[in-house]
């Protein structure tokens, strides 16, 4: 079974039409369920490394945020940029030796805002970014689930019409808020054709300070919105997820 830590970034700013977050970021971890072990363990010795005690202890954050890491504010304020940069490191590294599959969607919350206030707009019942970015991120989950379910069958029995099912995911949210239990159910009614609806399960939630891989999941998912949010520029954390084969797919929610 597959634990898919689901992180975000982009939900903090003042507006939907904010300069600095133009784009609502939804990112989901595959990892499976054997590797959870020696991720934890290998999460706690770093922390153990650069601060001296795992984290909430006194003396360490509570958890990793990554906007302070990257930008030394809040707790980071005192290191200097290479020291942040090589925890950072450290904490992708994690990733990047497993090749932890990464799925993302995203979406541009100033298009969100035009095309929900259209004139006889299919958006208008739309309560939040998240509503239909969630929606597609389980879409990509499904297909890319399936596919691996699909690439471990013989091809002599890839014509059986009843096919069984070797992974199932289960989705480990860090907030109710952007990630609404009632989504699940939104998107196995919805219209469009599922392949494999048996490979989800549903919503689990838990706060990132007690999950090492939703931590993991929000760095990801911070650095992700920093290259959409300039792509033209210089994304060093960024190339190391795409060229290390973490990230896998980026969908994005387009409006027609």
């Amino acid at each position: 079974m597959y634990l898919v830590y689901m992180g975000e970034s982009g939900d903090t700013g003042n507006s939907f039409n904010d300069s600095n977050q133009r784009h609502h970021v939804h990112l989901g971890l595959l990892v499976h369920e054997g590797q959870c072990i020696s991720m934890n363990g290998e999460f706690n010795a770093l922390c153990r490394r650069h601060f001296g005690s795992p984290l909430g202890e006194p003396g360490t954050p509570s958890h990793i945020n990554p906007r302070d890491v990257y930008q030394g504010t809040g707790f980071f304020t005192s290191w200097n940029p290479q020291k942040r940069a090589d925890l950072i490191q450290d904490c992708l590294d994690i990733l990047l030796r497993r090749e932890v599959p990464a799925i993302i969607a995203y979406i541009n919350k100033e298009e969100f805002v035009t095309a929900k206030s259209r004139t006889d707009s299919p958006y208008s019942f739309l309560g939040s970014p998240s509503e239909i970015t969630i929606s597609k991120f389980l879409m990509a989950l499904n297909l890319f689930v399936d596919e691996t379910n699909m690439s471990a069958i013989g091809h002599e029995n890839i014509m059986e019409s009843d096919l069984p099912v070797r992974d199932y995911s289960l989705i480990v949210a860090g907030q109710g808020k952007s990630v609404a239990p009632e989504f699940m159910n939104q998107f196995l009614h919805q219209e469009e054709e599922i392949p494999s609806p048996a490979v989800l399960e549903n919503f689990c939630y838990v706060q990132s300070e007690y999950s090492v891989c939703t931590q993991l999941a929000n760095l990801c998912a911070y650095f992700v919105r920093r290259w959409l949010q300039n792509p033209d520029d210089s994304h060093s954390y960024f190339d190391a997820l795409q060229d290390g084969r973490v990230i896998q797919v980026i969908y994005p929610v387009q409006f027609y």
